[in-house]
C-alpha cells in the first residue's frame, strides 16, 4: 500500500473519522487517501482555522483532533491555530504535505538556505517550539513508529499538539506494513510514586484540619485528567468553597452547594473575598495565570498553597507563591485521593461556608439593573448573555472568543442546565468562535451551538461562515455589534486620554454592514435590537434546526465588571 494509505488505515484503527483538511498540491496523495478512507473531511476556507477546529473537537471527544495541510503557505498558515493548541494544551495531530525530500531545505542540512523547493519551508523547526513532537517522514519504513509515537505524545502526560510533516515522494512510496517497525512506549514511571502520593495525602490531611478557611481550586488539568465524576465526588466529601479557573468554569453548575464559580480579575467580587480570606488552597491542575490570581500574585495573600499538577516547571516558576508543590498526574492522583478521603473523618466548616455564602449574596453582578432599555440606549451586553446563558440547556454548547463577549460570559453564564463551553481559554484570541464553533458542531452533531463573536472579531475568519452554511450545521452565530473594539476602547479611555488607533477614521472599524455579510456568505439574518420579548425570541432562534447569523445590537460605551475595581 502507499504510504498515505497506512496513515489512513491508522486513523480510523485510532477512531477518528473526522478531518479538517485545506487540500493543496504538497498533501495531494494525503487528500486522495482521505476520500478513498472515507474519513469525513471539513474543507476549510484558511488553514488557520484547521487546528482550532480539531482543538475544539478534541476538547469535546476527548480524544485526538486532526488537520491536514499543504506545504509552504499551507503550513505556515496553520501556526496560529497550532499556537492555540499549545497554550490551551490541545491534543491534535497536524498532517503537513511537504515537496519531495530531494527540493526540501530540511535535506541541505543548512541553517542559511531559506527555502528549496516550489511553495517550499522547513517547517519543523518552527513548530518544535509549539509542539510535544514535531518530525518529517523521511524514510516510508519510518511511518508506522512516527505515528504511534505523536499520538502517544499528544495524549501523554501534559497533553499538546503534534505536528508531521509528510515529502511528496513518501506519501506516494509503496510499503509492506508487515514489516513496519512501531513505537515503543518507554515506562518511566517511578518505583515510589505510590508512595509519594500517599505521603502527600497525608500533608493535605494534615494542613486541611489545621485550618479555619480552605478552598478548592479546580484547573484544567481536572477535564484533561478525565477525573471529572471522581473531583465531583471529592468536593460533596470535603464540603468547602469551590472556585473555577476559565477553563473549567463549566465543570459543574454554579448553582450547586459550595460552587462558587470562575474567580479572578474579570470575574466576581465574591470569588475575590473568598480567595483574599482563605487560609488554605488545594488546587488541581490550575497554573495560577495573573488574570487568576492578580497581576500582582496577591489574591491568596493569607493562604499556604498546595499546587497538584502533573507539570514541573509549572509548579517552579516564579509568580503564585507554592507552598506545597505536588507534581503528580490527576490521572494517578484524584482516585488515591478520593479512596484516601472516604476513610476518614474530615473536619467541618460551617462558619467558613456561611461567610462564602453572604459573600456571594452581598457582591453580585446586578444583572436587573440592565434588564431595561432606557431611552435612546442600547442593550447592554452582560443582560444578552445572562438571558442566553438562562435560555439555553443541556444540548447546547456555548462558545466566546475574544474580549467583551468571553469576560462577560465568563462572569455570568452558571451552567445550570449542564452546557458545555468551549472558547480561547488562554489567549482569548480575536476570531476563534466561528471554527471553534465548527470543531463543537463536528464532535458533537446533535448538539445547537450557541456561538458568539464581536464585530471586529468577525472578520478576522470571515470566510468560515460559508464552511457553516454549506454544511448546514446547527450553529447560531451571535454577532455582538457594538461599533467594534469596545474592549480597546475601553483601554484607550483608561489608559490613553481617549487616543483610539481602532477608530472609524484610522480602522473603518464597526463599518459593515452585518445584514449583507450574512447574505454573501448564504446564512440567513436575524436581528436582535432591543431587550423586548428577549427571551421569545432566543426560544425561537435556539428551536431553528438551521444555521443563523444574528446581529445583536448592544451599548458601544459597554463597561466590563472588574473584580479588583470599586463601582
Amino acid at each position: 500500500m502507499r504510504v498515505v494509505d497506512f496513515i489512513v488505515k491508522f486513523l480510523k484503527q485510532k477512531k477518528i473519522n473526522d478531518i479538517f483538511m485545506l487540500t493543496g498540491y504538497g498533501a495531494m496523495y494525503l487528500n486522495d487517501a482521505v476520500k478513498l478512507a472515507g474519513i469525513k473531511y471539513y474543507a476549510t476556507r484558511n488553514e488557520a482555522t484547521a487546528p482550532s477546529m480539531a482543538s475544539s473537537y478534541a476538547r469535546l471527544k476527548n480524544k485526538v483532533g486532526v488537520a491536514c495541510v499543504t506545504a509552504g503557505p499551507g503550513a505556515t498558515n496553520a501556526l496560529p491555530g497550532l499556537a492555540e493548541a499549545y497554550v490551551d494544551s490541545s491534543p491534535i495531530v497536524i498532517l503537513s504535505g511537504q515537496v519531495d525530500y530531494k527540493q526540501t531545505t530540511h535535506s541541505t542540512n543548512s541553517k542559511q538556505i531559506r527555502s528549496f523547493g516550489t511553495a517550499e519551508i522547513n517547517i519543523i523547526p518552527i513548530v518544535k517550539p509549539l509542539t510535544k513532537y514535531a518530525e518529517i517522514i523521511k524514510n516510508p519504513k519510518d511511518v508506522k513508529y512516527i505515528l504511534e509515537k505523536a499520538f502517544y505524545m499528544a495524549t501523554s502526560g501534559r497533553r499538546g499538539p503534534v505536528w508531521i510533516d509528510i515529502p511528496l515522494n513518501v506519501q506516494r512510496a509503496k510499503i509492506d506494513e508487515k514489516k513496519l517497525r512501531g513505537y515503543k512506549i518507554e515506562k518511566t514511571k517511578e518505583k515510589n510514586s505510590f508512595l509519594k502520593i500517599k505521603n502527600n495525602l497525608e500533608k493535605i490531611l494534615y494542613l486541611f484540619n489545621k485550618s479555619q478557611k480552605p478552598i478548592l481550586i479546580l484547573g484544567h488539568g481536572v477535564k484533561q485528567s478525565n477525573q471529572i465524576e471522581a473531583v465531583k465526588k471529592i468536593v460533596n466529601i470535603l464540603k468547602i468553597p469551590v472556585i473555577f479557573t476559565r477553563f473549567t468554569n463549566d465543570l459543574i453548575s454554579h448553582n450547586k452547594k459550595f460552587i462558587y464559580g470562575i474567580s479572578g480579575i474579570k470575574a466576581t467580587k465574591f470569588t475575590k473575598k473568598i480567595m483574599n480570606n482563605s487560609d488554605l488552597a488545594i488546587s488541581f491542575g490550575c497554573r495560577f495565570s495573573p488574570q487568576f490570581v492578580g497581576h500582582d500574585f496577591n489574591a491568596l495573600k493569607k493562604a499556604k498553597v498546595i499546587s497538584v499538577d502533573i507539570e514541573k516547571d509549572e509548579l517552579a516558576k516564579k509568580g503564585q507563591k507554592i507552598d506545597y508543590p505536588m507534581n503528580h498526574d490527576l490521572k494517578d492522583f484524584i482516585p488515591y485521593f478520593l479512596k484516601f478521603l472516604k476513610k476518614k473523618k474530615l473536619k467541618k466548616f460551617d462558619n467558613w461556608n456561611s461567610n462564602c455564602e453572604n459573600f456571594k449574596k452581598n457582591n453580585p453582578i446586578i444583572i436587573s439593573k440592565f434588564k431595561k432599555n432606557k431611552k435612546n440606549k442600547l442593550m447592554d451586553l452582560y443582560y444578552f448573555m445572562d438571558r442566553l446563558g438562562k435560555i439555553s440547556s443541556k444540548n447546547n454548547i456555548l462558545v466566546t472568543d475574544a474580549g467583551s463577549n468571553y469576560y462577560v460570559g465568563g462572569q455570568v453564564w452558571n451552567f445550570e442546565n449542564g452546557q458545555r463551553e468551549v472558547s480561547s481559554y488562554t489567549n482569548a484570541a480575536m476570531g476563534l468562535t466561528i471554527p471553534l464553533a465548527i470543531g463543537a458542531a463536528v464532535a458533537s452533531p446533535r448538539a445547537n451551538i450557541l456561538a458568539v463573536t464581536g464585530d471586529g472579531s468577525l472578520e478576522l475568519n470571515i470566510q468560515e461562515l460559508k464552511t457553516i452554511s454549506h454544511n448546514k450545521f446547527n450553529i447560531k452565530l451571535f454577532v455582538i455589534n457594538n461599533g467594534g473594539y469596545v474592549s480597546m476602547h475601553n483601554w484607550a479611555d483608561a489608559f490613553f486620554k481617549g487616543r483610539r488607533v481602532d477608530n472609524p477614521v484610522d480602522t473603518g472599524d464597526g463599518t459593515l454592514i452585518l445584514k449583507n455579510v450574512a447574505k454573501a456568505f448564504d446564512m440567513e439574518h436575524r436581528l436582535i435590537s432591543s431587550t423586548n420579548n428577549l427571551d421569545k425570541i432566543l426560544k425561537e432562534i435556539k428551536r431553528s434546526k438551521k444555521p443563523l447569523f444574528v446581529e445583536v445590537l448592544t451599548d458601544n460605551k459597554q463597561i466590563i465588571y472588574d473584580a479588583y475595581k470599586d463601582y
